[in-house]
């Protein structure tokens, strides 16, 4: 059976895959990881999660990464780093509900960086 070493949850925008691939393949190497797309990242909690359930159970990644993105469309009007925050970590905390080993990270891309939420 496959074994994920990480999970990598983030938006469809294209703009950001880029610089969210070159952060993975310093993580990990490429293959080692599952990874879910879905607009807006954490913003969607329930489709999020539960994909992401199905990733834990099947592959059992050690890490997740909630990789959010600045000027996100999914978002709308509240656009905000604290909205992204505040969804990143409601995600991290459903997660490590179900598996309190995970380490998970949240993060926001911009169009030059990643760094830490």
């Amino acid at each position: 059976m496959h074994k994920a070493k990480i999970l990598a949850i983030g938006c469809t925008d294209l703009r950001f895959q880029k610089i969210v691939d070159q952060d993975l393949q310093i993580r990990s190497h490429y293959g080692e990881f599952d990874r879910i797309l879905w607009p807006g990242t954490s913003k969607d909690l329930r489709n999020v999660l539960s994909a992401a359930l199905t990733s834990l159970k099947l592959h059992n990644p050690e890490e997740v990464l909630i990789y959010e993105h600045e000027d996100c469309g999914a978002y709308g009007d509240n656009n905000s780093e604290a909205a992204h925050k505040s969804n990143a970590t409601k995600l991290k905390k459903a997660l490590l509900k179900e598996k309190p080993q995970l380490q998970v990270e949240t993060l926001i891309a911009t169009l030059q960086e990643i760094k830490d939420l």
